[in-house]
């Protein structure tokens, strides 16, 4: 991570701007300072969010640390490629940035096809221009159940990672609609492959539920975390909808649980 962050006992907390998407990103950020986030991941939803957008003063009010790259509508940027080069350009211009998520592109023959980029790539950081501080990570996706006899998922993304020469981003609600138990999963992954959390609930194959509204064990989770000594990025990532409707409540419902996270990262630690 970037300099600021060496040395450090313990995660950075981020809210990623998807939680309040509905909002001009400075009120995003402003929200996000007054809850005590320590930064914000940006969602790369337009082609619009550039270089030249003025972005340095968002991060002012809260650093913009971490960028998730295009998840949808490729074709805005020319291509999954170039969105995620679009991403790695704006990336390099914010002095806080040090880390970019990335969905592995898709399996359909289509995908496959457009993307044969990908399965060549060797170095992506090299490949995408990054500055040397920027990191990247890919992320795991719901995955269903597959044959018995073949191999993980999660060791098949984790044996990708090491080819492409960056890291995981493990959202804890995706492995959970997988069917899979969080904690064992996170136990598999190693401590250098571990970049970033996205962190949420999830309920049957409801995804991005405020923690404790759904059915994950959250809370040994995020003690397993402090235990392991994980010192990366932690991003809350939830649905608009739940949120209340005014400012402060907002607020106050971030500020409680970025200090719970904090609170079950502590109690890890000193277990």
């Amino acid at each position: 991570m970037g300099e600021d962050t060496i040395g450090r006992s313990g995660p950075l907390i981020l809210l990623s701007a998807g939680c309040l998407f509905h909002l001009p990103l400075e009120h995003v950020a402003r929200i996000g300072r007054e809850a005590g986030f320590a930064g914000m991941e940006l969602i790369m939803n337009s082609p619009k969010l550039n270089p030249d957008a003025g972005l340095g003063a968002i991060s002012d009010i809260l650093p913009i640390r971490s960028l998730h790259a295009p998840f949808r509508d490729w074709a805005a940027w020319g291509g999954h490629l170039n969105s995620w080069k679009a991403t790695t350009a704006l990336a390099n211009t914010l002095p806080e940035a040090d880390h970019i998520t990335m969905h592995p592109p898709g399996t359909r023959l289509a995908n496959m096809i457009q993307n044969r980029w990908f399965e060549k790539a060797v170095d992506l950081p090299l490949l995408l221009d990054a500055k040397g501080r920027i990191r990247f990570s890919l992320e795991n996706m719901p995955w269903a159940e597959g044959s018995p006899f073949g191999k993980d998922p999660l060791d098949k993304l984790m044996a990708q990672c090491r080819d492409k020469n960056v890291g995981l981003t493990f959202d804890v609600c995706h492995m959970g609609v997988s069917g899979r138990d969080v904690l064992e999963a996170i136990d598999k992954v190693q401590h250098e492959l571990l970049y970033n959390v996205h962190f949420s609930d999830a309920v049957g194959y409801t995804e991005h539920l405020a923690p404790g509204k759904g059915a994950l064990p959250l809370d040994a989770f995020l003690e397993r975390l402090g235990k392991r000594g994980y010192a990366g990025y932690i991003t809350l990532e939830l649905e608009p909808g739940a949120f209340p409707n005014d400012m402060d409540g907002t607020v106050e419902m971030l500020t409680r649980l970025r200090k719970d996270m904090e609170a079950r990262l502590e109690t890890g630690r000193r277990d």
